[in-house]
């Protein structure tokens, strides 16, 4: 035998008797087998999945998803439990302790055998993945349901207008009502004339935001537009505006359904009659985007909202009901008969006079 076959033989021995070196898994999201949390220990709606097991390793793992609200019972575990908090926001508590918020990115470590429960937020839903050493021996003693305490009454008080209407706040009449009428001609004195009674940038913008949700975005865009041609020519004539406060919002995997529902709670208007409550789209439309959205924004307040919506339908013109409906909130909100008679006072000078007589006649009707 020559060299070259001596050669090529002792090629082919070696790799006959070569180690098989591992490779890597991948199992797919898809391939994941999700079961219901049971409910006899998880108050809400909850999924786990079981991930595949680590190779010579006394761990096991899985990925546990709870909806908004969505929470265990008490519980502990034999050897303790690693949480890493993958998605959303959500609370845990141990025993005698106050409640926690946890995060994307947090990771738990439940000690052994110390009694704790954990879940989703109020109104965010969370996910993590639960690492548990030592799984054969690692069990959970299910305790009893979590009694957290009842939801506090809606705190009406912080929204309550105690003072009468500024100059400021009616200034946002004529830009709600100009806008919804599509008269961008008298809106940009209208917006002229607020900015120079205090309104800002921002809350000037957040007016036509509000207002998209009963004018719809034609209105709400043009209204934009002839903010920002206002603002041109005002900074041509050097004037600076302030811009304000941007508007802040809950973490983007709030349930804004949930948080809408206590929105109108507060507002004393539940808005759950039988058209509404059986058509879902217009439904979710209300409670989720407008209530529980659009209501979370911060830099309008409560009152203040409610002053664009009664402008925009007394604008808008035959929807009775519902502007019957947001005077009445608008009132709860404590802005009385007398500071009423002011807001129709402004919508007919800086408006329209037919507007604000329907107004005040669709008011008088409830009295």
């Amino acid at each position: 035998m020559n060299k070259t076959s001596l050669f090529s033989a002792a090629i082919a021995l070696s790799l006959a008797h070569a180690p098989v070196f591992a490779q890597q898994i991948i199992t797919p999201a898809t391939h994941h087998s999700w079961q219901n949390a049971p409910r006899e220990h998880f108050s809400g709606a909850a999924r786990f999945a079981k991930l595949p097991e680590i190779p010579n390793s006394p761990n096991a793992s899985a990925i546990v998803e709870f909806e908004a609200g969505a929470i265990t019972d008490w519980h502990t575990h034999s050897h303790g439990q690693y949480l890493i908090v993958t998605e959303g926001e959500g609370r845990t508590q141990e025993w005698g302790k106050p409640v926690r918020i946890i995060k994307k990115g947090d990771v738990v470590w439940c000690p052994p055998n110390v009694k704790h429960w954990h879940g989703a937020g109020e109104h965010t839903a969370m996910s993590h993945i639960a690492v548990s050493p030592q799984a054969d021996d690692n069990k959970p003693t299910w305790l009893e349901r979590v009694q957290l305490p009842s939801a506090a009454a809606p705190d009406m008080a912080k929204h309550r207008q105690t003072t009468p209407l500024s100059a400021k706040q009616l200034a946002i009449v004529p830009i709600a009502a100009l806008s919804a009428a599509g008269d961008s001609g008298r809106l940009k004195t209208a917006i002229e004339r607020g900015l120079e009674r205090g309104l800002t940038v921002n809350e000037i913008q957040e007016i036509f935001t509000h207002q998209s949700a009963y004018a719809g975005f034609p209105r709400a865009l043009n209204g934009m537009n002839t903010l920002q041609a206002v603002l041109k020519e005002r900074q041509a004539r050097g004037i600076r505006d302030p811009q304000g406060k941007a508007a802040a919002t809950p973490p983007d995997n709030t349930d804004y359904y949930a948080l809408g529902r206590q929105t109108l709670q507060t507002l004393g208007s539940p808005a759950a009659d039988s058209v509404i409550a059986s058509h879902e789209g217009i439904d979710r439309a209300l409670k989720a985007h407008l209530f529980g959205y659009l209501f979370a924004r911060d830099n309008l307040n409560y009152v203040n909202r409610e002053l664009v919506t009664v402008s925009t339908i007394a604008a808008l013109g035959k929807a009775d009901a519902q502007l019957h409906s947001h005077l009445g909130i608008t009132q709860r909100l404590g802005v009385n008969n007398q500071q009423l008679q002011r807001v129709f006072d402004v919508l007919a000078k800086e408006y329209d006079p037919q507007a604000a007589e329907q107004a005040r006649r669709v008011w008088a009707q409830s009295q």
